[in-house]
């Protein structure tokens, strides 16, 4: 089941990025990344496949040769679909987004399991959680992600008591702790 995934998710990529690069060569129509019905196709492809991108992007520990993959690894094909709903709905452009805050959750990790001190990533950590609160409280992410997912439960775990008491999305989701 997990190799069909993986291998769906590999057509995929090929598709959209013919898609991108057809468009770089102007052989797509100028209102193309306009047209509402490929933004929200790009906006589906994106929310469903780059979280899949990013786990397998740090299972292969990619992180620790290439480096954070916003900065080093996200392709294109994610960036540009990202844009053309930026644009289509006049909102500023986002670092951290509903299809890319596991890569933000995963240097997270990286960075407390280091035994780095919270207060270094608190900031981080604080814009994390009010940018889910917002994807939550707008239907972008549902509350299931929370409870599901090991990594953001192994996140929130190591995060200090007095943080999580008083965090803005300790209602999403029941951990001890």
């Amino acid at each position: 089941k997990d190799f069909q995934a993986n291998v769906k998710r590999l057509v995929l990529a090929g598709v959209w990025d013919e898609i991108i690069e057809m468009l770089k060569r102007y052989e797509l129509p100028d209102e193309f990344e306009g047209k509402k019905e490929w933004i929200v196709h790009g906006t589906r492809y994106r929310r469903l496949v780059e979280p899949l991108d990013i786990a397998n992007y740090h299972r292969h520990l990619k992180n620790e040769d290439t480096g954070p993959y916003m900065n080093k690894a996200r392709p294109k094909r994610y960036r540009y679909t990202q844009r053309w709903l930026e644009h289509a709905n006049r909102l500023p452009k986002e670092e951290i987004t509903e299809s890319t805050f596991w890569a933000e959750v995963e240097e997270l990790c990286s960075w407390i399991s280091n035994n780095k001190p919270f207060e270094d990533v608190k900031e981080r950590v604080l814009k994390l959680e009010q940018d889910i609160k917002k994807w939550t409280d707008n239907g972008e992410l549902t509350k299931d992600v929370f409870s599901k997912d090991p990594t953001f439960i192994k996140l929130w775990e190591t995060l200090p008591h007095e943080h999580k008491s008083t965090s803005c999305i300790s209602t999403l989701f029941t951990v001890k702790g």
